[in-house]
């Protein structure tokens, strides 16, 4: 009877090892907390809202919250609103954890850590698939795109929000930029006539309301296109690797069930 009974006291002691080791695994694998930083100014479908103050939301937040589900983790997100510039500065210096949405420019590449192939971003785990054009208002006869000149007048200046990869692309083609807060910022300067063309993402374009629409038309082909990314910290990485690596393929699945894309994502 002694004998069964320090048996069963010694299973019970592994079990409770066992468990133990389990949970500090999870705890290794999983982050506590999640500081999350996503553009301040409307990205429809990915951002909606104009309020500056309110929650974040839109498809981007939804996908957020479904990869970390999926992740088999559960850390308490912590999702704010922030200008572009500010938001990179922050990510870089490890004061926010993701940077829910951006073109992987060489900034990003060597600032944070994104899903790497051959030394560029892997097009296999973008997880939206986004086209930037050049617009302009909509009577205007001056301005001219044909994919590989930009014609107009001598003193013309293309309206760009502080983007790096879509700075360097103007800075790349001697554009002579006009410089603007945020995408916003430079839609608005377009649609009052202070700048005669500007470079938008067409998915917001596609969004907005008839009466801008009309005053103004799109330019083919696009800029550029390109995937976006969720990039993430350098420290969390380091700390958490394997489920910024499941974040990473879960947002990419969510992302191109939207777009109805059949393109797999890399497992």
């Amino acid at each position: 009877m002694a004998q069964g009974y320090r048996c069963g006291r010694c299973r019970y002691g592994l079990l409770a090892t066992a468990f133990l080791c389990s949970a500090a695994h999870a705890e290794e694998r999983c982050p506590a907390e999640l500081r999350i930083g996503v553009l301040d100014y409307e990205l429809a479908p990915l951002l909606v809202g104009k309020d500056k103050s309110a929650a974040p939301a839109g498809k981007l937040i939804d996908w957020i919250h479904q990869a970390v589900a999926r992740s088999g983790c559960k850390p308490h997100l912590k999702l704010q609103r922030l200008p572009i510039t500010r938001g990179r500065e922050l990510l870089f210096r490890g004061d926010i954890d993701v940077w829910g949405v951006a073109f992987p420019g060489s900034e990003l590449v060597a600032g944070s850590a994104l899903p790497m192939l051959d030394s560029a971003p892997d097009p296999q785990l973008g997880f939206y698939l986004s086209s930037y054009s050049l617009y302009i208002e909509a009577g205007n006869q001056q301005v001219s795109w044909d994919g590989l000149n930009l014609r107009g007048p001598e003193d013309m200046r293309v309206g760009v929000a502080p983007v790096p990869a879509l700075r360097a692309l103007v800075a790349e083609r001697n554009w002579m930029a006009e410089n603007g807060l945020d995408t916003q910022n430079v839609l608005n300067k377009l649609v009052s006539g202070r700048s005669a063309v500007a470079i938008l993402p067409d998915m917001l374009m596609a969004s907005q309301p008839p009466e801008v629409q009309a005053k103004l038309r799109k330019l083919v082909p696009p800029v550029l296109t390109s995937w976006y990314y969720s990039p993430i910290s350098k420290a969390l990485f380091a700390r958490h690797p394997a489920f910024v690596r499941s974040f990473w393929l879960e947002m990419c699945r969510a992302g191109r069930a939207e777009q109805r894309l059949k393109t797999p994502c890399r497992e």
